[in-house]
């Protein structure tokens, strides 16, 4: 513009200067030229070599020889692409564009053409953006995990929609027309869960040029296939151990089994290798992998300490081990009491690893909401089923109960609580999982390779129990994409129906190895805080649960609470949903400053401090129930806390009399709340304590629904130990119900018989892990 101007001010000037020799004879009239306007130049040039969801940057080549403004649009496929404030959303990618510079993101990860037309001073050009080479890898475009679109992830198929049909016609007596009908509105009510945008972010971690670099993490599972086609790059040559006390090969933990392979699903979930053309992708998709076969057999002596990382492992107390994955625990119809031992052995990476910085144990929180197999039908009897509410709690698993293991929740493609994902104060942090692959998505991941082994297969377990079921022909339209001879999965090397809590620790495993990929000199003190600081709110309108008890109410279960630090904590999510793009932007940019950690002693009362025991009645069915204050002196800055607890209650035995067990456990609630009055449910009632306390070492306690029971709560994150804590000991429930059957319980108890006799608190303490003074 500036260019016209000076052009205008010429020809002003001419036109003065013939004015003024208009006095003169010799003087004529001069003709002032036409300075034309030039158009602008556009050429075709390509964006190449680029990698899916990797922002690439540059400048289009376009031009003006007069220096006029440029403004582009852009068309594909004949039709003009609006922008919102320069940034154009196409089929296959995003590109953003602010003057001639230009940054393309390839969602699709398929090579593409823009048409673009340049613009100066009403005159045009066109040309040709060329996207050429772009590395991709097939299946991520189906794991909704990691960039959720809406997709399906090979659930709610045409196949599987056309076999139910068939199903419901041919073994049901259903009318076609009726059939179609009643599969139609089942498919819609899913469609309806299917919601884009809730994943982990972690396309924006990429932009940020983190992929995991630089770290390795560790799968304690039941194998690895080291020489899979989408994990052998990286997998660490010859630094996985086969632990099975009979072996041929040390270095190589994959597993023999021809139905499928959980760790090798669980490696493609943290690192599977990206952007080589293969399957799909890990959340990490560079970190390193080393394989530890702990499940099943008979294993060596030295197990319990490998898997941890102990010497003899091979990891080096230097070498940068991101996480161990421990996709695996316990699940019975009872609370196992505290080891400070096994506390010993859990916490050696967190202590000793990464010169003393820390590896994280990254712990699925476990599959149990609604019921296991040992406590039968007690949970759908009792009404927490009914009522929202978890039938096991995580705590029941003493590993859960100490901040050195993260336990890890499992959400769904909607953004919400999974049908199993156990609850509790103990959870740090949720993950996606997903369900089952038929009605709603499940994970993509690696599966045992050719169509022999693996989930996907002859041989897979969900094709294996269809097929006994209905038949083989109705078997291979439920999971069209395991069954062999999709054209997306010829080989079976990949599975879609992978899911549990066993998917969401190897996403969060993931996330972490992202952070100590972007920020190596983090603490695993650090990234826990970063974790409850990015995590995302998610179900923000999870409702409370209510149990009406005696003449009052009990709330058992509280949503969302924010506690009096301003963090957000649900029982049923942790801190939200792992945010892999907020944590590594905040791992890169960390400024926190924990200090040294601080563990206090066990303060408290009766034999939970090895003083006499208490004999504090809990009263039946009372919504005042029992009330206990600890006095805290010291103050720290809460990263995590425990509560220990021993209550007996003389008619819980193994034994059950009258083909009854009493109500004692399955009635009992515990609420702490802090000094600064935030509430944590430790139990909400209606839970799985069907059988007496047990103790590894000495069996099963007779008459103890809690002995040396240990709960860590992450509630109170956050906020000063200072003050006094109450801790509220309750019996919600008067009633006897008989067992309506179904899978048998663990006694074969045919009814639950309310307690006669009461509860009693005999001791009660807390231990404070944290830092002096604020962050």
């Amino acid at each position: 513009m500036k260019n016209n101007i000076f052009k205008i001010s010429a020809l002003s000037a001419a036109v003065v200067v013939s004015l003024a020799g208009c006095g003169s004879d010799n003087n004529k009239a001069k003709t002032v030229p036409v300075v034309q306007d030039s158009a602008p130049t556009a050429s075709d040039f390509a964006i190449a070599d680029l990698k899916q969801w990797i922002p690439v940057t540059g400048e289009i080549t376009a031009k003006d020889a007069d220096g006029d403004a440029l403004s582009f649009s852009f068309t594909e496929n004949d039709k003009e692409i609006e922008g919102v404030e320069g940034v154009y959303t196409f089929s296959h990618g995003i590109l953003t564009v602010d003057g001639k510079a230009y940054t393309y993101v390839s969602t699709s990860g398929e090579d593409a053409e823009i048409d673009y037309t340049v613009s100066a001073n009403s005159k045009s050009a066109s040309a040709k953006i060329n996207i050429v080479g772009v590395a991709n890898d097939p299946l991520a475009i189906q794991q909704w995990h990691l960039r959720n679109t809406g997709q399906k992830a090979y659930a709610l198929s045409d196949e599987m929609k056309k076999g139910m049909i068939n199903l419901y016609v041919t073994r049901f007596g259903f009318t076609e027309e009726a059939a179609t009908t009643r599969i139609n509105e089942d498919f819609a009510k899913s469609e309806e869960e299917l919601v884009a945008g809730e994943d982990m972010n972690v396309s924006v971690a990429y932009a940020m040029g983190v992929t995991g670099q630089g770290v390795t993490a560790v799968v304690v599972d039941s194998g690895m296939e080291i020489r899979h086609e989408d994990l052998i790059d990286n997998v660490l040559p010859n630094r996985s151990i086969n632990l099975n006390v009979e072996v041929v090969d040390r270095t190589d933990p994959t597993s023999t089994a021809n139905s499928g392979d959980h760790g090798t699903s669980v490696a493609g979930l943290i690192a599977a290798k990206g952007w080589n053309g293969l399957g799909g992708r890990g959340v990490a998709p560079d970190t390193g992998l080393i394989g530890m076969n702990l499940l099943g057999g008979d294993k060596i002596p030295q197990t319990d300490l490998l898997v941890h990382g102990f010497p003899g492992s091979g990891i080096s107390k230097s070498e940068n081990i991101s996480a161990f994955n421990r996709s695996y625990g316990i699940t019975f119809p009872t609370f196992i009491s505290y080891s400070e031992l096994n506390e010993a052995i859990e916490s050696y990476p967190n202590i000793h690893l990464r010169d003393g910085k820390g590896a994280l144990n990254i712990k699925s929180s476990g599959n149990a909401f609604d019921s296991d197999e040992n406590e039968g039908s007690l949970c759908k009897d009792n009404g927490a089923n009914e009522l929202g509410l978890t039938c096991y709690n995580g705590a029941f698993e003493p590993s859960q109960s100490h901040p050195y293991y993260f336990s890890v929740a499992a959400v769904n493609a909607n953004g919400k609580h999974t049908s199993y994902s156990t609850a509790g104060a103990n959870v740090m942090v949720s993950a996606p999982a997903g369900e089952f692959g038929r009605f709603s998505p499940a994970m993509v991941t690696t599966d045992q390779m050719t169509c022999i082994n693996g989930y996907s297969g002859f041989n897979g377990r969900g094709i294996a129990s269809w097929a006994a079921a209905f038949g083989e022909e109705f078997a291979a339209t439920q999971y069209p994409f395991n069954y062999p001879g999709h054209a997306d999965n010829e080989s079976c090397n990949y599975t879609s129906s992978f899911n549990g809590t066993s998917s969401a620790a190897p996403n969060a495993s993931g996330v972490v190895s992202l952070i100590l990929s972007a920020n190596p000199d983090l603490t695993w003190r650090d990234v826990r805080h970063i974790l409850a600081s990015t995590s995302t709110l998610i179900d923000a309108d999870n409702a409370e649960v209510k149990l009406t008890v005696g003449e009052g109410e009990f709330v058992a279960h509280e949503g969302w609470v924010e506690n009096s630090a301003g963090y957000n904590f649900n029982n049923l999510y942790g801190f939200g949903r792992v945010d892999a793009g907020a944590a590594v932007a905040k791992a890169k940019n960390y400024d926190v400053v924990l200090g040294e950690e601080v563990i206090s002693s066990w303060i408290g009362a009766g034999s939970a401090v090895g003083e006499d025991a208490l004999a504090l009645e809990i009263p039946d069915n009372s919504a005042t129930g029992l009330t206990h204050t600890i006095e805290v002196a010291e103050e720290l800055n809460i990263e995590a806390i425990q509560f220990k607890f021993d209550v007996s209650n003389s008619e819980m035995l193994m034994a059950v009399s009258d083909g009854t067990q009493t109500s004692a456990g399955t009635d009992l609630a515990i609420e702490v709340t802090s000094p600064s009055g935030t509430r944590s449910v430790l139990l909400s009632s209606k839970q799985a304590l069907f059988l007496p306390a047990l103790n590894f070492s000495s069996g099963f306690l007779n008459g103890y629904i809690l002995k040396d029971a240990v709960m860590l709560s992450n509630a109170f994150y956050g906020e000063s130990t200072k003050g006094t804590w109450t801790i509220r000991l309750l019996d919600t429930s008067n009633k006897s119900f008989e067992l309506s059957g179904g899978d048998k319980n663990f006694v074969e108890a045919t009814g639950i018989s309310n307690n006669t006799a009461l509860s009693v608190l005999e001791g009660v303490s807390l231990r404070v892990f944290g830092h002096a003074g604020q962050e």
